[in-house]
């Protein structure tokens, strides 16, 4: 079907109800219409079988040697019950007049002859249906006894006219029962449809099913309200990264521009000046590299939990280890990894612990050290800087939060909320804390990490 013609799911309920109710209803009709059928017929039958025992006691008088005269006691005429004598031969004995009435077969001849049995049949006397007793009398002669069916096939049609009526009253109450059990039973998925094409056409996730029942209806809609609260949770985060990012990068872009329009619009530039802007614009352009490179990563998501494979973390540190000596020479970085796998996504993983070394790094002293650990799934990384206060480690892996007393170093503020996206993307937490003796530590702790029954690899515990 096309367009409007598709049944909806409440009409498709309801034929169904109703066409198994019919169902029913027909057997049972059909089952009732026979047995009444037949009872009505035993009776005609019975009646028949009583005449014919009466005209064979008549008949016994003659002890087998029936005249060719002699005619059973009301046999003329076709009113209430007629009676006829058909001979071996064929030849039948009924009052003048009456010899056509009823024509005997070959199997009635038969019972004369003693060659068959005493059998029921139907027939049409005078234009009505009958119903015909063929019993054998005495040699070479048979009885047969009819009744007309006249009054059984009046009750018969009046039984079928009243279970038909019967049957589509029944149908047509199935249909109603079916088409309100079917309005009240998916009145929630109604309501479901209903807030998802409201969603759909204003875009706001904020609508919400209610929930009244706790049949698989009843998990649905929760369900449905648990999707559309993590759409509206995505979106939100989602319009407050659109949001920081394009304030965060209005910023480097017009400094950009005051430098870019200063170097046009004076070509004369001593040298030393024009190099110093150039070095400007190098390091803002450098700046928003990283800025779109931070947001890139918080937009990518985290691979779904089927798509993530077995990984070495401490290699995955290790990796992540090198890049950041590479970016930083003058650093001294402490290692000590333990072998320890895990599941995740090892690209995303590396990223999160580069990050968590440039943090150290820039917050710590230039020369550092810097001490990175993953012992038992846990991974650290501590600087020896002057510490996070109190009073800004809640917020500082909030996106673009920068500390008002970090706000003059380098940094987009995004570094930390993209190893809190990875972390909680890989069912892990990250934590900072203040260091005993001074300096930052961050803690990075992933599920399912476990040092291996067999490794033949030496920890990487180094010192650049």
């Amino acid at each position: 079907m096309r367009g409007g013609a598709r049944l909806t799911l409440k009409s498709r309920f309801t034929l169904v109800a109703a066409g198994a109710v019919a169902i029913v209803a027909l057997a049972i009709t059909a089952v009732a219409f026979v047995a009444i059928r037949t009872d009505l017929q035993n009776q005609v039958r019975q009646e028949v079988a009583s005449r014919a025992a009466s005209v064979a006691r008549q008949a016994g008088q003659f002890r087998g040697h029936i005249p060719t005269d002699w005619l059973p006691e009301h046999s003329a005429g076709f009113g209430v019950t007629y009676t006829q004598l058909v001979t071996s031969s064929g030849q039948v004995r009924a009052p003048r007049g009456d010899a056509g009435l009823l024509v005997p077969s070959a199997q009635a001849v038969a019972v004369a002859a003693g060659h068959a049995a005493s059998f029921y049949s139907t027939a049409r006397i005078n234009g009505i249906r009958a119903m015909v007793l063929t019993v054998p009398l005495a040699h070479g002669l048979a009885m047969q006894v009819a009744e007309p069916l006249t009054s059984t096939d009046s009750e018969v049609a009046s039984v079928g006219a009243t279970l038909a009526a019967l049957s589509a009253a029944g149908v047509l109450l199935a249909t109603l029962l079916g088409w309100a059990v079917a309005r009240t039973g998916l009145a929630p998925v109604t309501r479901l449809a209903s807030v998802a094409e409201e969603v759909t056409l204003t875009g706001d996730p904020g609508r919400r099913v209610e929930v009244g029942r706790r049949d698989e209806l009843g998990r649905l809609a929760t369900s449905f309200n648990a999707m559309l609260g993590a759409l509206q949770r995505s979106l939100d985060a989602q319009r407050r990264l659109v949001s920081d990012a394009s304030h965060e990068l209005r910023t480097p872009l017009a400094s950009m521009r005051v430098n870019v329009d200063l170097l046009m619009e004076n070509p004369g530039l001593p040298a030393a000046e024009r190099q110093e802007v150039l070095s400007r614009v190098g390091d803002q352009v450098a700046e928003l590299s990283r800025l779109v490179a931070s947001v890139t990563d918080l937009a990518r998501g985290e691979p779904p939990a089927a798509a993530r494979a077995p990984l070495w973390l401490d290699k995955v540190a290790a990796d992540a280890l090198d890049a950041a000596r590479r970016d930083w020479p003058k650093t001294d970085f402490i290692a000590g990894l333990d072998p320890c796998t895990a599941a995740g996504s090892a690209e995303r993983l590396r990223i999160a612990v580069k990050n968590l070394l440039d943090n150290a790094v820039k917050f710590g002293p230039p020369e550092g050290p810097v001490e990175v650990r993953l012992t038992d799934g846990v991974l650290t990384v501590r600087d020896h800087g002057p510490g996070i206060d109190a009073d800004d480690l809640p917020f500082v892996f909030d996106r673009f939060y920068r500390a008002p007393s970090s706000r003059s170093e380098p940094g987009s503020g995004l570094g930390l909320a993209v190893v809190r996206e990875i972390a909680h993307g890989h069912g892990g937490t990250i934590t900072a804390e203040p260091a005993p003796d001074g300096g930052t530590v961050m803690r990075l702790t992933l599920p399912a990490c476990a040092k291996p029954a067999t490794d033949d690899r030496v920890p990487d515990v180094t010192r650049s």
